[in-house]
């Protein structure tokens, strides 16, 4: 074998090389179990400096938080209030990620920033 190819990187392996593992899975950061929920909530925010009030139905939901879509532009670590039409329960919470997609909808990932467990009157997996 000559000696370029010893040095091609990532090309060729010596016969007596193990062949390449593929990476572990990421483990998952996420602090509590998901699941798809589509609840009726009510949100209380501010966008450009205005208030606004908007139903909206959550995507996925867990007992730190959830993912809803918006029509209006907010912000992350802006706060809102969260009210579930369902149980009457309102909780604060604070955005953690904005996607805008296309057609103007816009992805909103919250945390609640007390721990609200019993939030969604789900059973969540520990």
């Amino acid at each position: 074998m000559g000696w370029r190819k010893l040095f091609h990187l990532g090309k060729v392996r010596s016969p007596r090389e193990p062949a390449p593992v593929a990476p572990a899975a990421k483990p998952n950061r996420r602090r509590d179990y998901r699941v798809s929920a589509f609840l009726p909530v009510f949100i209380y925010a501010y966008s450009h400096h205005e208030p606004f009030v908007e139903h909206a139905v959550t995507l996925n939901v867990s007992a730190s938080g959830g993912l809803l879509s918006l029509s209006h532009e907010v912000a992350p670590s802006q706060e809102l209030l969260l009210a579930n039409t369902q149980t009457d329960e309102e909780r604060r919470c604070r955005i953690v990620r904005v996607t805008k997609m296309q057609g103007g909808t816009i992805l909103v990932g919250f945390e609640f920033l007390r721990p609200s467990p019993h939030f969604w009157a789900i059973e969540f997996r520990s």
